[in-house]
């Protein structure tokens, strides 16, 4: 998963995101407030993880929410033990705070439950994710679209299945590129629009098939589901007419 952890002190803060990255988290490092908050207008993350300044909390949350990442959690960890504080940051949107002084390993453990809890479809066990008309097999990585099988390169794979996961997200190339190729560095070239491009043409990502992938905010992409029961016919529009590349079998892995 993708956190911002905004930390004051420089000198703990690798302590604190080096045992996140050990948990599997991608994590974004800030000491100045002022940064987190310019990237945060234009990167998603699925966390943010923030020192307590009660004097900010509430500006805070509102500028966060305010960009690609406002269905994300924040969580603020370091907390006075202030009841009337900490009730008036929740209700402000903040999914959870830890009083301080507090140790690394429960900080790592209360991020981990709060995203099982926000993101169940990128936790679950099952081998299978199930979106009629979409079925996607974990295991072999093959992909079914009406029961028809689609070839997709790894990466295509991949990506669109990290897409169906987020449903309803607005994920930035960044946080694409770190979920599926495991760098953002690569964010100044066209990989992610190029597989994009791909996928919505092979899957037939369209409000004929109850599904919109369109890009959002200028610089991210945003899968929705626009007909929440696919057994529905579209007025003159059949499913086999859909325009879904269909292949049997797979290719060879890709970019």
């Amino acid at each position: 998963m993708r956190l911002a952890l905004l930390y004051a002190e420089s000198a703990r803060i690798e302590t604190l995101a080096s045992a996140l990255e050990v948990a599997g988290h991608h994590v974004h490092r800030y000491i100045d407030p002022r940064v987190l908050f310019r990237e945060a207008q234009r990167e998603s993350f699925d966390l943010f993880l923030l020192e307590w300044d009660a004097r900010d909390a509430r500006n805070t949350l509102r500028v966060l929410h305010s960009g690609p990442g406002m269905d994300c959690s924040v969580v603020f960890f370091n907390c006075r033990n202030d009841e009337g504080a900490l009730a008036e940051v929740l209700g402000s949107g903040a999914d959870d705070f830890i009083v301080g002084p507090v140790g690394v390993r429960e900080v790592v453990a209360r991020v981990g439950a709060i995203l099982r809890r926000r993101n169940p479809r990128l936790f679950g066990s099952t081998n299978f994710l199930d979106m009629p008309p979409y079925r996607f097999d974990m295991t072999s990585k093959a992909i079914l679209v009406g029961g028809t099988p689609v070839a997709l390169t790894d990466k295509e794979f991949e990506l669109a299945l990290f897409l169906f996961r987020n449903l309803g997200r607005t994920l930035s190339r960044g946080h694409l590129l770190e979920a599926v190729w495991g760098s953002a560095l690569l964010a100044v070239s066209r990989t992610v629009d190029t597989h994009v491009s791909r996928i919505r043409r092979k899957l037939g990502l369209r409000p004929e098939t109850g599904f919109r992938l369109s890009a959002a905010y200028g610089n991210g992409y945003r899968l929705e589901r626009i007909v929440d029961d696919w057994s529905i016919e579209t007025p003159g529009i059949r499913r086999q007419d859909c325009g879904i590349a269909g292949a049997a079998g797979r290719v060879s892995p890709g970019e």
